[in-house]
């Protein structure tokens, strides 16, 4: 990663930045992108042979995020994952305040138990390194409380590469106003000494460019606006927005089925295109006309022909 240029990368989504929307990510003008939160556990007790640990080529560079609370564990899955997978960067998420990851110690809740954080940190960040890899933590202002000059401190001595901030506390989820004027805030604590990456209520080109403009963060982190309008890296290296028919949109859909297909099965593709569509499809006329039919395909084939057969009906609608 750079600090002469702004970067803009995809950032970790459970259940859907797997390894084709990586691919395609990239494909569309992502600098980097990012694994969904991934338990050292799982990966100590099932291995790296699953669809989750699959790796192509063309959606490196590639950040992999690991959650768990246990050190001795978080180490050895790294060591598993930065042998086999190699990939670029290696990240703890210190995030997450999903209830199921909250309980066991892991995600935001790290954020409550700041000497087991620095503990771990140093670990990854050392275990990172031995590998050539850098090394990040994603986290947020806080658990409850915002403490981010806290937190900072406790990152900076673990000897963290980069720092990813949503500008949130844990317990407002994804409610009320990211505060960007924290990444600033973080950009002038760590001093040019780490990369400082920041999210948060990005959703068009306009955004990214008010991001950047009043966080002076080094990066950007994409998420949910990234499922409706995966091209926004496209606009952000164009630097104008471009609005996709229903058409481009599909093709877009094909070639996620096309990388889908190289690790999965059908019918798991199916099942994960139709989560897929409605966002695709977000904005656009007819939708609610279209969706039903669509998901009630019982094989790929049927999706398509019912997706073609709807659109060619409402064509003038999507030009």
């Amino acid at each position: 990663m750079q600090r002469v240029r702004k970067i803009v990368g995809l950032a970790p989504l459970a259940g859907f930045t797997e390894s084709a929307f990586r691919r395609l990510a990239r494909e569309l003008g992502a600098d980097f992108t990012w694994t969904e939160l991934i338990s050292g556990d799982f990966i100590l007790s099932r291995g790296i042979n699953h669809p989750q640990f699959h790796i192509f080529f063309e959606e490196r560079p590639l950040r992999f995020q690991l959650q768990g609370s246990k050190t001795k564990n978080l180490v050895e899955a790294a060591q598993k994952v930065l042998y086999s997978l190699k990939p670029e960067g290696l990240d703890l998420n210190a995030g997450c305040p999903a209830r199921k990851v909250i309980k066991t110690g892991a995600g935001a809740a790290l954020l409550t138990n700041l000497p087991l954080l620095f503990e771990i940190a140093k670990n990854l960040a050392e275990i990172a390194h031995s590998f050539g890899s850098n090394f990040s933590v994603k986290f947020r202002l806080g658990f409850a409380e915002d403490e981010l000059e806290k937190i900072t401190e406790t990152l900076l001595k673990a000897g963290v590469d980069i720092l990813a901030l949503h500008p949130r506390t844990a317990s407002q989820g994804f409610s009320g106003r990211a505060r960007w004027e924290r990444i600033r805030d973080l950009v002038k604590m760590v001093g040019g000494e780490v990369l400082v990456l920041g999210s948060g209520d990005i959703t068009c080109l306009s955004d990214l460019e008010r991001f950047f403009k009043n966080t002076k963060a080094h990066g950007a982190l994409i998420g949910r606006a990234a499922l409706k309008r995966p091209w926004i890296f496209y606009e952000w290296k164009q630097k104008h927005e471009i609005n996709f028919s229903l058409k481009e949109r599909l093709e877009l859909l094909r070639r996620l089925e096309s990388y889908l297909k190289a690790y999965r099965s059908s019918e798991e593709v199916l099942k994960t295109l139709k989560l897929w569509i409605p966002k695709f499809l977000k904005g656009l006329p007819g939708k609610r006309k279209i969706l039903p039919l669509v998901l009630k395909a019982s094989t790929l084939s049927d999706f398509w022909q019912a997706l073609h057969l709807l659109a060619s009906s409402t064509d003038a609608k999507y030009k």
